[in-house]
Parts: structure tokens; C-alpha cells; sequence
């Protein structure tokens, strides 16, 4: 079997529609690709619901065939599991410590990486097998925590990555982010929960998606959840956790390491426990209130009345710019990442052409394009 995309960069890999004389129209930074009218309205979904529209849908149900060859790395399906979040975390962390290999966990101080180190903390048999990988951006958003960890956890390993640190270390054994936490939790973004607020939530998803066609394509998408999909929130919820969680950072993008990277809520597990508890995604009419749950977890563990009131979902942008930064400085600009590790690059980037992709690639890669 040859290897299929994981992700690709819109920057580049979108001019490949152009040599291939395929039409298409560019909503946001995806593409509405001519002949692919089902999945087009994936990219409609993206539209309504999101400001900005990064990263393309890839199908986990695999009923709709999109242009591009991507690979399901954790093909959707039905709850198998109806746990509380303890036993959720205590099985996931378990599954990582399993590996006997050294943990990096990359702690932004947001909610998501938080309640991941919380679980880590609570369920970890050997706190030597943990590195906490942090920047000064961590200290700005949790420095409560940060105090409380290195008072209470002396012996916890704590690296601080601002710097060049992450540029001149290699790292050993597995990063683990927060990736997944807001996917599986309807990526609720602060602007759109602003535009339709508390009650749109819950209102009928159809008062939001209006569009004939879109709504008779959401009617028979939404039945693959196997559960009822009847409000603007669970309509959300399923169209990020069907296609759009699918979360893969190439490893050497931010951290020099031979090492995978996992993210933490990227489980079956988690997955189905918010499958069972959408009504946990927000807890009121607040935008504070979204992933309250995560947020509860956390003071459990670390009585924190600031943090439990005032934490709110935020970019972490210390990361992004250090992503960014390394880019540039190690020259790892990139068209594709293939699901074996294989990097799909041309020398000159950000300069890019049909010619210097077909010198290097010839026909070889024609197997991802599905509009032949």
C-alpha cells in the first residue's frame, strides 16, 4: 500500500488543482474542488461554522470521497466505552506510560494541556518517565500552576523551551500535547459563540444551516453519529469530532526529535465520553463556561478559585510563533507530509512551480489525486 496524506500545506498543495486543470474555488483557505459536490459541502459546514477555515476535512465515517487521498489515521466508531473523565484520563495516561518511554508534555497553561498534566500527576506510576516541556507564554496564562507544580513536585523534570532551547535540544521518547481538547469538545471559538450565543446553541441546527441542499446533506451526515444531532452544538460537535479532528503536527516543526507526537484527547475514549455528554461542552451562558468540566478537574486537584472562574479557551501563540520561527530558521517549508513520515518538499520553497515538483516527484505521487 502506498502511503497517503496526513496533511498538506494550502499554501502549496492547492496549486497542484491548477496543473491538473481541475477547477475549484477557494472558500477561506479550503477548497471547493468542481466534481466533488459532497464533499464541497464539508467545506460549506467549515464555512458556517468557523472564521477561519484551516485544515481540511478528512471523512473518519469514509462515506464521502473527497479530492485528495488523506489517510484515517482512527476511523470513526460507535461508543464502546461509557466511563467517567477519571477513568477516561487514568486509561489514556496508563496507555502512554505504557510505552516505558519518556514523556514530554507540552504544557501551554490553557485548559486542555492542564487538565492533561492534572491526569498525569494523579495517575502517573513513575513521575521520572515525565518531562514538562513549557515557555514563558505557560507563566503568563497559569503561573499559579507553575508555582503550585514546582512546590509541590520538586522532583517533576520542568523545561523551559523559550529561547533557543527548542531549537538546540533533541528530545527523547514521545511528545504529548492538548490536541483533540477542543475538537472533541465542537471547537467552540469565542467569536462564534458570540454571533449566535447561549440560546442559538440550542436552538434547531437547521436555523442555522439553511441552505436546501446543506440541510439535506446534514440530515443523512448527522444520522452517522448515532445519536440524535437536533441543535446548533451537536451539529458543531459532530461535524469537528467526523471531520475535523484529525489532528497531526509534523514532529519537526517545533521540537528536534526523533519522537512521535501524540495527542492526549485523541483517544476513543474521550471521544466517547463527550459522544455521551455534549452537554458538558458549555455550562452557561458564558463564554468562561466552555470545557467547565476540564476546568472542575483541574481545581480538584489544585483549589484555584481564579483559574476555575477566569480561564477561558485562548491560543497558545508563544507555540505558533516558535513553530513559525523554526520553520524558517531550519528551512523545513513543506508541501505534504505523507502517513509513513515522508516529507513532500521542493528545494526552493517558498518559490514553487509544476516543473521543479515534476522534476523531483514525476508521476509518482499522481496516486493522492482522485480527479484524474
Amino acid at each position: 500500500m502506498k502511503p497517503l496524506l496526513l496533511t498538506v500545506n494550502p499554501d502549496y498543495f492547492y496549486r497542484t488543482l491548477d496543473w491538473h486543470h481541475q477547477s475549484y474555488q477557494l472558500v477561506g483557505n479550503l477548497a471547493r474542488v468542481e466534481g466533488f459536490d459532497r464533499y464541497n459541502n464539508f467545506i460549506d459546514l467549515n464555512a458556517v461554522f468557523s472564521a477561519y477555515s484551516a485544515g481540511d476535512p478528512v471523512d473518519r465515517t469514509s462515506t464521502v470521497t473527497g479530492p485528495f487521498a488523506f489517510a484515517v489515521q482512527r476511523p470513526w466508531q460507535a461508543p464502546t466505552f461509557n466511563g467517567d473523565l477519571e477513568q477516561v484520563f487514568e486509561h489514556r495516561v496508563k496507555t502512554l506510560l505504557d510505552s516505558g518511554k519518556t514523556l514530554n508534555l507540552c504544557w501551554s497553561g490553557g485548559i486542555d494541556s492542564t487538565s492533561m498534566l492534572v491526569a498525569f500527576l494523579k495517575h502517573a506510576t513513575n513521575i521520572d518517565q515525565l518531562r514538562v516541556c513549557y515557555c514563558t507564554y505557560t507563566l503568563y496564562e497559569n503561573r499559579d500552576f507553575f508555582e503550585y507544580l514546582t512546590k509541590n513536585y520538586p522532583a517533576l523534570e520542568m523545561l523551559d523551551i523559550s529561547g533557543d532551547v527548542y531549537l538546540d535540544t533533541v528530545f527523547d521518547g514521545i511528545m504529548v500535547n492538548g490536541h483533540g481538547g477542543d475538537e472533541f469538545t465542537a471547537s467552540l471559538d469565542e467569536s462564534f459563540f458570540d454571533a449566535v450565543g447561549y440560546e442559538g446553541l440550542h436552538q434547531p441546527w437547521q436555523t442555522l444551516i439553511t441552505e436546501p441542499v446543506l440541510q439535506e446533506f446534514c440530515t443523512e451526515y448527522f444520522k452517522l453519529a448515532q445519536r440524535p444531532i437536533d441543535t446548533v452544538l451537536e451539529a458543531r460537535w459532530w461535524f469537528y469530532a467526523a471531520t475535523k479532528s484529525q489532528v497531526y503536527a509534523p514532529k519537526d516543526s517545533l521540537f528536534t526529535t526523533n519522537a512521535s507526537t501524540i495527542a492526549f484527547f485523541d483517544c476513543q475514549e474521550f471521544e466517547d465520553y463527550m459522544w455521551h455528554n455534549t452537554d458538558k461542552i458549555i455550562a452557561g451562558n458564558d463564554y468562561r463556561l466552555y470545557k467547565e468540566f476540564l476546568k472542575k478537574y483541574i481545581y480538584e486537584f489544585d483549589p484555584n478559585d481564579n483559574y476555575l472562574k477566569l480561564a477561558r479557551k485562548v491560543n497558545s501563540p508563544q507555540f505558533m510563533w516558535y513553530t513559525r520561527k523554526k520553520t524558517e530558521l531550519l528551512g523545513q517549508q513543506w508541501i505534504a507530509y505523507l502517513e509513513d513520515g515522508t516529507v513532500i518538499r521542493t528545494p526552493n520553497l517558498p518559490l514553487f512551480s509544476e516543473r521543479e515538483f515534476k522534476n523531483i516527484y514525476g508521476d509518482s505521487l499522481e496516486y493522492l489525486f482522485k480527479y484524474h
